[in-house]
């Protein structure tokens, strides 16, 4: 895209003088301007440099400010969340070159996670006003590591053009235009379809209304604090919104500025469009698909009801401007300006993944159909989407082998409703209840809570196919129907 960096440096450009609210916390409101000012200051300390800046926070509105402020001085930006593990800060600031980590809210600094970190709010707001950097389009802007590697961290590279061309699918109509006084909050920084969050705010200059995830299972707070904000705008995966059907204050009396509701990151079941449209009369629901090898999503579809009666799954829509899908053995194929620069030190996966340039194998199994949309039939290999984070089964299962006392392990998703909630180990090795909780605790301490699984089934034998291989089936429902069992929380 022509003048990438430019072209975004313009939307912050015009936050300036804007006293409206850009970010809506518990923690502390922040208008635009101040958004402005604060991002441009922190941008000229940190330019000069050119090594990725590790933005480590969760919710608080000073990330949005070190985020802008990485973009302006030229410097890829890497979001974190708190509750990394600090040996997997250290390993992924190692492969990407990190040489700053910003930490972005309360308890945002860590220990020693090797390399120098400060706070965003530590630095001088009367600094004389800041030039952007100028950046080329194909220099990498963000870095998102791909929470579903739970061996190597496996960093996926997204560069100005990529960024700019998504900023632009935004703008030019991907979402309806509406009147819209506020976008929800639901994604964490570190998963892209906040991106969706982020731009929609800043395009359109309304707030975006953030509530941490420890107040999630708190959805009555979610539903009264958006429904004061006036949020027009539902962002998240389906997994997510199920969360709050279950609550039956969340509809559309309650919350009558929430009209339109678009999902990204898991496959969008019926059941779930047909519930919101009884709970959200008129409103409308937009699909869409994409890896974050590819910024984000590159298809969109608004569901109708000739979608919700035909006898074959939710269409993941058609791909936007730029980009084509294509199939290869089955296999969707991405081609276009979406596609990024690929993957940091991994020689093996790049040349795997992204055989060309502008082209990318997603290992994902789809089709078009007659209509001209695309349809997803699953994944390849043994990722799965969780609540929109992308898991490599295979990968926990080699974790949970490599702990002691265990001899076979098996991970499959727990499904509720069509759509993955939680994983099930199935554990060959410890005798009761307690080994098993034991063997979530070790996980947790090196792991993500999201990779860490919730049920735990304990299987007294090995089960054997002809071919002395684990069977793999017979294995499983042995350990359901035994006795011994454990609930990680």
């Amino acid at each position: 895209m022509q003048g990438a960096a430019d072209f975004l440096a313009r939307i912050h450009a015009g936050f300036a003088g804007v006293s409206a609210p850009a970010c809506l916390h518990d923690a502390g409101d922040l208008s635009f301007d101040q958004l402005h000012g604060r991002s441009s200051a922190l941008a000229a300390e940190l330019a000069g440099d050119r090594s990725p800046v590790m933005i480590r926070g969760h919710k608080h509105a000073s990330y949005l400010v070190a985020y802008w402020a990485c973009l302006l001085a030229g410097r890829p930006l890497i979001p974190i969340e708190p509750d990394l593990p600090v040996q997997r800060i250290r390993d992924a600031a190692a492969k990407a070159g990190v040489g700053l980590m910003l930490g972005a809210g309360t308890a945002a600094l860590t220990d020693d996670p090797g390399v120098p970190q400060r706070d965003v709010t530590d630095f001088d707001e009367s600094l004389p006003g800041f030039s952007p950097v100028p950046r080329a389009g194909r220099d990498t802007a963000y870095i998102m590591f791909s929470s579903g590697t739970s061996g190597q961290p496996k960093g996926i590279r997204v560069s100005y053009d990529n960024l700019a061309g998504f900023v632009d699918w935004l703008r030019g109509g991907l979402l309806p235009d509406v009147p819209l006084r506020a976008v929800t909050g639901n994604v964490r920084y570190c998963f892209d379809v906040s991106l969706f969050e982020l731009w929609t705010s800043w395009l359109r200059r309304i707030p975006i209304s953030v509530l941490d995830h420890g107040d999630f299972i708190n959805s009555r707070k979610y539903i009264d604090r958006y429904a004061a904000h006036g949020a027009g705008l539902w962002i998240s995966t389906p997994s997510a919104i199920q969360f709050y059907m279950r609550d039956k204050q969340f509809n559309g009396q309650n919350m009558p500025d929430l009209r339109l509701f678009l999902f990204c990151g898991e496959i969008l079941p019926k059941h779930l469009v047909v519930d919101l449209r009884q709970r959200f009369p008129g409103a409308r629901v937009i699909n869409t698909y994409g890896p974050t090898e590819c910024t984000v999503a590159v298809t969109s579809v608004e569901i109708t009801d000739d979608h919700l009666v035909a006898e074959r799954p939710l269409p993941i829509g058609a791909p936007r401007r730029g980009c084509s899908l294509v199939l290869e053995q089955g296999q969707i194929t991405i081609c276009g300006a979406p596609v990024g620069p690929g993957y940091v030190g991994l020689p093996d996966k790049q040349a795997a993944a992204f055989p060309a340039p502008n082209r990318y194998r997603t290992g994902d199994i789809g089709h078009q159909g007659a209509d001209g949309l695309w349809y997803f039939q699953g994944r390849a290999d043994r990722e799965i989407k969780l609540q929109g984070i992308r898991i490599d089964l295979n990968e926990i299962e080699a974790q949970i082998r490599a702990l002691q006392g265990v001899q076979a392990a098996v991970v499959d998703p727990h499904k509720l409703r069509g759509s993955y909630r939680a994983l099930n180990a199935y554990v060959s090795g410890p005798d009761c209840a307690d080994g098993l909780a034991s063997l979530a605790r070790r996980m947790a301490t090196d792991l993500p809570a999201y990779m860490v699984p919730r049920f735990w089934f304990g299987c007294r034998d090995l089960q054997f196919n002809h071919n002395t291989k684990l069977d793999r089936g017979t294995f499983m429902a042995a350990a359901h129907a035994g006795d011994l069992r454990y609930v990680h929380d």
